[in-house]
């Protein structure tokens, strides 16, 4: 059976992204990653987007050119985006009332949304989410039904993509330290895995020590 989507975007939360890449992204651009995306998942009902669009009329006219709804939420004084709490409350009040919607469609990455996600989740409905992959919080991988990354979605090319360190180019002492930040972080994800190596792997070194301590006691 088909989804049937609501569609919520934190739009300045995605915008700010929008600098870390090549190609000049549009309101546009985003709208039809979105629509592809809901499309492929289900039935797309309804598409929210949230932000200040006192700065950005132009923006605001195209999402509703295409029949979507333009949520205004002021910027803080200081120009920070506070769309999390009204996108989270409208998600909420659409998870209880509208019995039809089977799922939401987010468009941001931060844990700021975690307890409407787990409400919705309580209420039965599905959870997806589409935004950069730089900004998806770790708790949203766990807690949804899928994470996308917008940026293959809309095909673009990070600026200054990390490059990972090598071995070759480090000292010893951060060599060590590498290894143990690399075994730590595969530990959170396959902690039974590692464990077991590491019991595989130290018990050669323990039972030859307990053989020198014989040794030395004769």
């Amino acid at each position: 059976m088909a989804e049937i989507i609501m569609a919520h975007i934190d739009y300045e939360n995605i915008r700010w992204r929008f600098q870390d890449y090549v190609e000049y992204i549009t309101v546009e651009n985003i709208i039809k990653a979105f629509q592809a995306l809901a499309k492929e998942l289900g039935e797309l009902r309804q598409m929210f987007f949230y932000g200040d669009w006192t700065r950005r009329s132009g923006d605001c006219r195209k999402i509703e050119e295409h029949g979507y709804r333009a949520v205004t939420v002021l910027t803080k004084v200081r120009g920070g985006d506070r769309s999390d709490q009204t996108m989270a409350f409208n998600i909420d009040d659409q998870a209880r009332e509208n019995k039809e919607v089977t799922a939401f469609l987010i468009g941001a990455g931060d844990a700021d949304y975690k307890e409407v996600i787990l409400r919705c989740r309580e209420r039965g409905k599905r959870i997806y989410v589409l935004c950069f992959g730089r900004s998806a919080s770790r708790e949203l991988f766990t807690m949804t039904h899928g994470v996308y990354p917008l940026e293959v979605r809309l095909n673009v090319t990070e600026k200054h993509p990390k490059a990972l360190p090598t071995l070759s180019n480090i000292d010893e002492p951060a060599k060590k330290e590498y290894i143990i930040q690399k075994l730590d972080s595969l530990e959170k994800i396959l902690p039974y895995v590692v464990r077991l190596y590491f019991i595989k792997l130290l018990l050669p070194i323990k039972n030859m020590v307990k053989h020198l301590m014989r040794l030395r006691n004769f």
